[in-house]
Order: C-alpha cells, then structure tokens, then sequence
C-alpha cells in the first residue's frame, strides 16, 4: 500500500461568508417531543491522553465501514498508547502511528472511501441554509451537520468532526484519525470520510501539544506528543467509568427555537441584526452529562 501523504492536509483553506436566506419550498422538518437523547455507549470512543479525556460519537449510519474498522482496532488495543503526531493549532490533531513507525502496521488493509451517501427520505432533517456557499443546502441529520446537493449528503468538516486520514488516492484511509479543531475546513468536505464528531473534552483538546507550522504539525519527537493512553468503547467499561451524556435533539422544537434566536439576533445586545443566514457549522448541538440522581 502507499503511505499516507501528509500533503493531503495541506489543501488551501477557502471560506468567505455568502448565502441566501432559507428556501421556503422546503418542507419543515418533523417536531418531536424528546427534545434531549441520550448517547448509546456502543458508540462513543473514549480516549484517555494524558491531558484528559475526550469522548468521540461514532456515526455509523454515515460511514458504517469506518466505524467499523475503529471498533475493531478499539478492541484489539491498537490505539492504546498511540501519539497526536500531527497537530495544527486551528485545524486538525491527527493521531495514529507516524509513517516511519509503521511495522506491522502495513499490513492493514486501506479502505473504500465513504464521502457521502444518496438522501434517505426516512432520515430526520432540519433545513438551516439553501443555498450554503458550498452546497446546495446545509442541515442537520441526527445530531450531525451535513450538507446536500444532487441526491448526495456529507458530513460537513465543522470543529469537532472527526474523519479517517489517507492519502492522496480516495481508498487508502487505513488507521490514523483527525480531529477537527479551531475553524472548518470546509475544502475536506466531500473529500475525507468522515465519520463521527467529539462530543465531550474540549479542555483535553485545548491541551493536546502543538506541533510547528513550518514542519506541517509534524512533532518528530515521540516524547513531546500528547499521548492516548487508553482508548475503549462505552460498552467496554465498567458503568462508573462511563458518562452519561445527552444531546438535544436537532429536530425538537428547542432546537429549532434556538435555530431561530441566533438568525434573527433580536436581543438587545446586537446592533446588527445580521441578514438571517446561517453557517451550519455556527450553532453547534448542546450536549450535557446526565448525573445520577
């Protein structure tokens, strides 16, 4: 297999702000009553680093061979004690094992991308923007921000996504996983597999060590990485070693209220009001842990 190429990372960040108000065509979306779901353990990825913990949701509704893939190197241990041997401050915090440390690493198999699927009608959607400067239209799906134009659905590169590194060849993802962070790189949309998003330990990821611009955020030195300790499934920890965690649901009418407060701008505060569109990656889903009574 080809290695995988750090300059697939380094595509030019493109982002300016035009989009035109919702379409009212649109259907609106289903209002549910549950305004607040509860995340299933079989699918949160808990990494312990040594400068916190961080929970990642899997999406495999999205990317089922990818999540697929994670689980199973999950459990046989494979990142337990892997580094974040690439991180960029205000782009990505890749982890995984370096190129030159491979071993027997090579013998995994590179995998069929997974950019995006055809729309399902039967899948919950909450229009926010027709039309986004880079789709036709942007919404929520499960929890998830993604985009939409001819049939096809994406997930959108907001912060906190995370997605599965390659090379410059759609199918050679095989192992190392990026984390999102700082602003969207939006220029991987349709272009990485993306396939789930953090979901808690912001401070751990605030943390997480730096590599230098001038070397692409490669840190050479295995000693000055942050490093994942530990990384387990939900459901492969003992329950007081689990969290309990929430997030509202993107079609409650909570949800859509908040949509509507941030677009209009009508407190007080504001001296601009704005021109009611919205990036999908601006109102990010509220998540909660569920303490016990």
């Amino acid at each position: 297999m080809k290695a995988l190429s750090l300059c697939a990372w380094m595509l030019a960040l493109a982002s300016s702000v035009a989009a035109a108000q919702q379409s009212p065509t649109t259907a609106p979306a289903t209002v549910v009553n549950s305004s607040w779901q509860l995340l299933p353990q079989d699918n949160l990825l808990y990494l312990e680093t040594d400068q916190g913990r961080i929970v990642i949701l899997l999406a495999p509704q999205f990317a089922p061979e990818h999540v697929k893939r994670v689980k199973e190197l999950v459990k046989a241990g494979f990142y337990d004690g892997v580094t974040f041997y690439r991180v960029i401050e205000g782009f990505v915090a890749q982890f995984g094992v370096p190129e030159h440390e491979w071993g027997s690493r090579a013998k995994l198999t590179p995998m069929k991308a997974e950019f995006s699927w055809p729309v399902r009608s039967s899948d919950p959607y909450l229009l926010v923007q027709r039309p986004d400067l880079l789709a036709e239209e942007t919404g929520f799906n499960q929890g998830f921000a993604v985009a939409r134009e001819q049939n096809q659905e994406w997930l959108v590169h907001c912060p906190g996504v995370v997605n599965m590194a390659r090379a410059n060849e759609p199918d050679t993802a095989v192992a190392d996983i990026a984390i999102m962070m700082g602003q969207a790189p939006r220029h991987l949309d349709k272009n990485m597999s993306a396939f789930g998003k953090v979901v808690w330990g912001q401070y751990a990821i605030n943390r997480i060590r730096r590599g230098e611009a001038v070397d692409g955020g490669v840190i050479g030195s295995a000693a000055a990485r942050t490093v994942i300790k530990q990384a387990r499934l939900g459901t492969d920890l003992a329950p007081d070693r689990q969290l309990q965690l929430e997030w509202l649901n993107t079609n409650s009418s909570e949800f859509s209220q908040s949509l509507a407060e941030r677009r209009s701008r009508t407190h007080v505060f504001y001296q601009h009001k704005g021109n009611g569109n919205m990036d999908v990656c601006y109102p990010q889903v509220p998540v909660r842990e569920v303490k016990a009574v």
